[in-house]
């Protein structure tokens, strides 16, 4: 009996790891807080580059409830660089389709996507980035937005 448990154990052990996904060098979470998200809220990121010749792949995370009242979102991104540039992006996603299903993994009332912000992008200097993402909708108010993460993975 030992020895399957010891078995068991050690399957265990041996493919926890390969549950993560390979390649992601970040993937951090903000919670919303009251799950209100005003425009004037910059939402933070801060994530080293050691590595100037790795392409890679770029992704807003987006968790919202069944009573988000709109189809999409805009936002702003502003990537500061660690020579203190700043690069501005706006980008649309679409949280529905034409006819108002939900897009995304669904688990009970909440709705996740990964959306793709920069695909095959290589950082030009080493050292600490910071990403800000605002809401950039005319409700300056945006309700039922749960929470916001940023995911960076090698290409």
């Amino acid at each position: 009996m030992i020895k399957i448990i010891q078995y068991y154990a050690l399957l265990i052990i041996f493919f926890l790891p390969s549950c993560r996904e390979e390649g992601v060098i970040y993937n951090e979470f903000f919670k919303v807080d009251s799950s209100t998200w005003k425009h004037q809220d910059n939402i933070s990121f801060n994530f080293n580059i050691s590595d100037t010749t790795i392409a890679y792949d770029v992704y807003l995370q987006f968790r919202n409830t069944k009573a988000y009242n709109w189809s999409n979102i805009f936002l702003f991104s502003d990537i500061n660089y660690p020579n203190l540039r700043t690069r501005r992006d706006t980008f649309e996603f679409y949280l529905t389709d034409q006819k108002g299903h939900w897009l995304g993994n669904k688990s009970g009332n909440i709705i996740e996507n990964e959306f793709l912000l920069f695909k095959s992008t290589k950082f030009p200097l080493i050292g600490d980035y910071v990403m800000s993402i605002q809401q950039a909708m005319r409700d300056t108010v945006l309700e039922e937005c749960v929470n916001i993460g940023l995911k960076l993975k090698q290409s």
